[in-house]
């Protein structure tokens, strides 16, 4: 004769299982913002090298053609003059392959914040309308002063040489996802602002070859708004460092 063994198992009830569910959910809200700061600084890190590359390439690029930078793509896509990024016309006006940048860097994944959707959906205060970015290339755009922030400047004069920028003007940032239109070209003007992507902050380069980061507060301050050339006015042309009264920034 066997002796039957009682099941001691028994299922949880349903109080249980809702405190499980409620401590689970209390842990993840506490490891949430710890993994949303490790990722912002996984993407931090990478635009910096992404940015240390491309600085490389634009000296490299300059040296070889007598100390002439490339062209900042200020152009709305338009045009034919080849930029950093691309050279607009043809099918397809948005093709890296074209950039002058291209030859010497030769990876897409350096032109683009990992944290970053090109092809994703904003409404646009600049079109007032929802809509994709025009140009879906680069998280990171040049500064128009390199060609006088000007579409007409740029299609008159080639763009400006090394010597001509200060060692701390910057060259390249990442741009403000907040609107699409601001990726209409590779190109920007300072009040387009900078990303906040990383922590109410993005990465920007100088044209010594240094990258850094920058909060948004820092970028949206006095050198924004300064009459005077600064590090983001930094049109080699004028005095201020501003559009030109005959070549008008937008």
């Amino acid at each position: 004769m066997k002796l039957r063994v009682p099941n001691l198992r028994r299922a949880f009830t349903l109080v249980e299982l809702l405190v499980v569910i409620g401590i689970i959910a209390i842990l993840a809200a506490m490891l949430m913002p710890a993994l949303t700061k490790a990722k912002s600084q996984a993407g931090k890190v990478t635009d910096l090298n992404n940015l240390k590359q491309t600085m490389v390439a634009m000296h490299v690029y300059a040296s070889d053609d007598g100390d002439i930078l490339p062209s900042a793509n200020w152009d709305a896509g338009g045009g034919s003059l080849p930029g950093w990024l691309y050279t607009p016309g043809g099918f397809n006006r948005f093709d890296l392959k074209g950039g002058q940048l291209w030859p010497i860097l030769r990876d897409a994944k350096v032109y683009v914040c990992p944290n970053d959707d090109l092809q994703m959906w904003h409404w646009s205060d600049l079109k007032q309308v929802n809509m994709q970015r025009p140009q879906q290339l680069s998280s990171y755009a040049m500064n128009g002063g390199v060609v006088g922030y000007s579409y007409a400047y740029e299609h008159s004069h080639p763009p400006a040489k090394l010597a001509q920028m200060q060692s701390g003007d910057c060259a390249f940032w990442e741009t403000d996802e907040l609107d699409p239109q601001h990726f209409n070209d590779g190109a920007n003007y300072p009040p387009e602002g900078v990303s906040g992507r990383h922590l109410a902050g993005g990465i920007q380069a100088a044209f010594d070859g240094s990258v850094s980061y920058i909060k948004l507060l820092q970028w949206y301050s006095d050198d924004l708004t300064n009459a005077v050339r600064n590090r983001l006015w930094c049109n080699p042309n004028t005095p201020d460092g501003h559009a030109s009264a005959d070549y008008p920034g937008p």
